[in-house]
This record gives C-alpha cells, structure tokens and sequence, in this order.
C-alpha cells in the first residue's frame, strides 16, 4: 500500500469513527456500509473533503434499470447555502455527490431510496420527508414506491436529471 492509499484508507476510518459516535448505524463501518459489495457489484465512492478529513461520504450501485445513487449517503456538517434550502442542498451527498454520480450512471435511470421507518442516524426521516415535499412540487424526484430493500421498507424515487441539474446551477 502506497503512502497515498494508507492516507486515504486513515482519512475513512477516521470518519467511520465519527459516524459511529454520531450514532450513524448504516456508517459506522466498512461492513455496515457494505463499502466492499457496493465496488464488488460495478459501483463506486464520492467522498468529500474538508481540511483533508472526509466530511461526507455516498455510493452509488447497479439498481433495477440503472443506478442506485447516494447510497449510505452521511455527513458530518451540513454544506453551507444561502438563502431556504428547499432544494436538500445543504446535503454534500446530494449538492455534490449526486453530478458525479449521475455521471457515472451514463444516461441510465439514476434511484435514491428513503427509509420509510427505520431510522439508523436520527436523520433519515427528515431525509424521507424531503424528498416527499419535493416530489409534491414536481421538482428533482419522482416516487416510483415502496419496497423492501436489504430487510428494509424504502421508498424508491427516481432522479429527473434535467430538472436537478437546472435547480443545482442556482447553488
């Protein structure tokens, strides 16, 4: 392992601890992140960096006809935005992750699933919340339904990827 790899593989494992002194279940190890599985199945990793510490983390994996996108999605602060953040960009996942991801997806249908009830961080239903206020007002994602996913009830919505890009200009 190169010094480069071993630094990145520090800079993870540092923020795995974060998670799970934030109480971040899905997060708080390689394991529970099915970080191996994710790669494994033809996906990949964004991170974001802060100070040279990862701040933010999301997958994205083969999904039905596409991609499932910000996958085991976290953060440790919220991005920055001016003004009302209706649009979930205080999310790094879904402000900066997401355009790599959809990328990555090469035009095929891009999905971000919502647990219905089962909260791992004390997050994912305000999470679920919001993207339900933006599917009502037509904006960035459509609702395809719920599923059992992995042993847990999801809603499945569909990324429209015209209207996320033009409404991620504005931030």
């Amino acid at each position: 392992m190169h010094n480069s790899t071993f630094f990145q593989s520090f800079q993870l494992h540092e923020f795995i601890l974060q998670c799970n002194k934030l109480g971040f279940k899905n997060n708080n190890s390689l394991k529970a992140m099915k970080f191996d599985w994710c790669l494994e199945t033809g996906g990949m990793w964004n991170v974001t960096f802060k100070n040279d510490k990862i701040i933010s983390v999301s997958g994205i994996h083969p999904f039905k006809d596409g991609f499932r996108a910000l996958f085991r999605g976290a953060q440790l602060e919220p991005r920055r935005v001016s003004g009302l953040n209706r649009h979930h960009m205080a999310s790094y996942p879904f402000a900066e992750h997401l355009p790599l991801q959809l990328d990555f997806a090469d035009n095929k249908p891009v999905y971000i699933t919502t647990n219905i009830s089962n909260d791992a961080s004390g997050r994912m239903n305000r999470i679920h919340k919001s993207f339900s206020v933006m599917e009502k007002y037509g904006q960035m994602v459509e609702y395809c339904g719920d599923e059992e996913i992995s042993y847990t009830q999801q809603s499945i919505w569909k990324v429209n990827v015209e209207n996320y890009l033009n409404i991620r200009q504005r931030y």
